[in-house]
């Protein structure tokens, strides 16, 4: 079941252990107040948006819709990760349908705006988040290093956690995510750590969202086998992943909801909230890259080219980085937008370093898987 472990500076450490279904009580118990308050902040967030940027007046009740259409495709997905799903409900004690909401914020956004293919106008400074892989030829200890901000509404900041898991059968995972959430950013014990931004095409559908395939990703003992649950995943929306296993290998991937494609990574690889292969940037949604998106992927591109090789220690100053004002790497409230949190992943070591809130102000630590 669940315990709480550790509290520092907002970061609360929740651990959880047994079969998936008490995988899920045990989270949904520890944080059954917060998962209620993160849920009707996130259908509030859905709403608005879907209203300024999509144009769409959309309720609970649409959001709820698309939930039961997408929720028997999660369950032939990833069965495991439904069941967890059903253990947070009643952990929580809340119904099923209601906590994937919550968990599938970003797809839902998109599916309500580009239904009838509404066509998004994002704002010159609207959220997102940095990325990065770092191969062994490019860190001074040798090592692979993946890692990024999470960048979304200020609203989501006091939800923030880490979370382990101890499935009685799989493999042992830690992650940064929210209460009542599937995996966001994290890695598990066979070395194997994924990530994700955001991005935004107009084939959003119902299906499976981002979380779910993270998590199903991070069930897996290979790089490949990993990338393969992404890719054959049938996905509500759009996502970038980025993978590294612990031989520091990695691979790159743009996801719409329907399509697929790898991007070569060697060396240094950033990629934030705009398109970059040819194959998805058809489906890209019109007003968006943004400008921050191409600030912050400038910048930290620059960052990393700025010497051969690179410590643990500069990879968090470059997520702290304020270059570029509202436009920086770094977010504090910017349009309402903010870093929550920021990850740094050694899978050689089965090591991530994070951090709550804006990486310039709260204190980086170490999990292990």
């Amino acid at each position: 079941m669940g315990s709480r472990l550790d509290y520092a500076q907002g970061m609360e450490v929740i651990e959880v252990q047994g079969t998936f279904t008490e995988l899920g009580e045990g989270f949904g118990e520890a944080c059954r107040d917060d998962i209620r308050g993160l849920y009707e902040a996130r259908v509030l967030n859905a709403i608005e948006q879907a209203k300024e940027y999509g144009g769409k007046t959309v309720t609970e009740g649409h959001l709820i819709a698309i939930a039961r259409a997408s929720l028997p495709l999660v369950e032939r997905y990833h069965p495991q990760g439904h069941e967890e799903l059903v253990g947070i409900a009643r952990g929580a004690g809340m119904d099923l349908v209601r906590v994937w909401v919550m968990n599938a914020l970003t797809d839902l956004r998109d599916v309500a705006a580009y239904t009838d293919v509404a066509l998004w106008a994002a704002p010159a400074d609207g959220e997102g988040c940095s990325s990065f892989l770092l191969g062994p030829e490019r860190a001074s200890d040798g090592t692979g290093y993946a890692g990024q901000t999470w960048d979304l509404s200020t609203s989501n900041m006091p939800f923030v956690r880490i979370v382990r898991r101890r499935p009685k059968e799989g493999l042992a995972t830690t992650c940064l995510t929210t209460v009542g959430c599937l995996s966001l950013i994290g890695m598990n014990e066979a070395g194997v750590a994924v990530g994700t931004t955001n991005i935004r095409t107009l084939d959003a559908r119902a299906g499976v969202c981002y979380l779910d395939v993270i998590h199903k990703a991070l069930h897996q003992g290979s790089l490949a086998a990993a990338v393969a649950a992404i890719e054959d995943a049938p996905r509500a929306g759009a996502h970038y992943f980025y993978l590294m296993d612990a031989s520091g290998a990695a691979v790159a991937l743009e996801c719409s909801a329907a399509a697929s494609a790898r991007i070569p990574v060697a060396g240094a690889y950033v990629h934030c909230n705009h398109v970059l292969a040819q194959d998805i940037l058809p489906l890209e949604s019109q007003g968006t890259p943004v400008a921050s998106s191409y600030a912050r992927q400038g910048r930290l591109a620059s960052l990393l080219a700025s010497k051969p090789a690179h410590t643990s220690a500069d990879l968090e100053g470059y997520l702290a980085d304020h270059e570029g004002g509202v436009n920086a790497i770094c977010r504090h409230d910017y349009n309402g937008i903010s870093s929550n949190g920021s990850v740094i992943m050694n899978p050689a070591t089965r090591r991530l370093r994070a951090v709550h809130g804006p990486a310039c102000q709260g204190e980086w630590r170490t999990y292990e898987v």
